[in-house]
């Protein structure tokens, strides 16, 4: 068990205060140095470490101080807890590693999670471009085809979108423009396009959308997003019109 606990951040003396403290419950520092057999001011000085990390509690009764360690069950809680908050940091500390190392920032996000984080993210610029087989997203993420294309009128996204030209794709298009008004215009692919592609400030998504495969690589780059607005600009020119602005 003191290894397992030396794995939580505690040297060794410290789990076996710990241990002591947890085994004798609200207990004073005379009888945690009996059970854990060191000297009380070395213990006092663990005990003194472990208040400020969140495993031990001090208890004052009358002009008695005691303690009490948290409990396994509220270690564990407060670990994952640590390790979701930590999770949520990921996407930031990965673009600093990447910013000073010169290189893109390329990140992975998969599953249906993961692909929903990405469109919560785009609902937050100013202009979205995509190329896309809309009605493959409209068909496996309907909510989010919902809440995105609310956003863009509620937050009044300037949205151009190259779809691919089949029925359910125009039907798609259709439904979206409903919705997004003036934010909205399309124009039909000359060939075909699968999945969902976007680019926004100075990202770029690829979407792969297939019931059991769902996976969006996110690259943040400023020279590649510039290369693929001018790629996607010189596309649109040449694309026929479907919706008109």
């Amino acid at each position: 068990m003191i290894q397992a606990l030396q794995t939580l951040g505690l040297n060794e003396k410290s789990a076996r205060v710990y241990m002591a403290t947890l085994a004798l419950g609200t207990s004073s520092v005379k009888n945690i140095a009996a059970k854990c057999e060191l000297k009380r001011p070395t213990v006092y000085v663990h005990l003194e470490e472990m208040l400020k990390t969140g495993f031990i509690h001090k208890i004052t009764i009358g002009k008695k101080e005691f303690y009490q360690a948290l409990s396994p069950k509220a270690v564990e809680n407060r670990l994952e807890e640590n390790v979701s908050s930590f999770k949520k940091q990921i996407h930031e500390l990965e673009l600093l590693q990447q910013a000073e190392q010169g290189r893109p920032g390329v990140i992975v996000f998969e599953g249906e999670k993961g692909l929903n984080h990405m469109y919560e993210e785009i609902k937050k610029t100013k202009e979205l471009i995509f190329w896309s087989d809309l009605s493959s997203v409209e068909k496996i993420f309907p909510d989010a085809y919902r809440k995105i294309n609310q956003a863009t009128l509620d937050n009044k996204i300037f949205t151009r979108e190259i779809i691919a030209d089949t029925p359910d794709a125009r039907a798609s298009s259709k439904r979206w423009s409903i919705t997004a008004g003036e934010y909205y215009v399309s124009r039909l692919a000359s060939g075909p396009i699968f999945n969902d592609n976007v680019i926004f400030d100075n990202v770029i998504c690829f979407f792969r959308l297939q019931e059991f495969n769902l996976f969006v690589v996110r690259i943040e780059d400023v020279t590649i997003a510039t290369t693929m607005k001018t790629m996607f600009e010189m596309a649109w020119r040449s694309a026929k019109p479907f919706l008109p602005k």
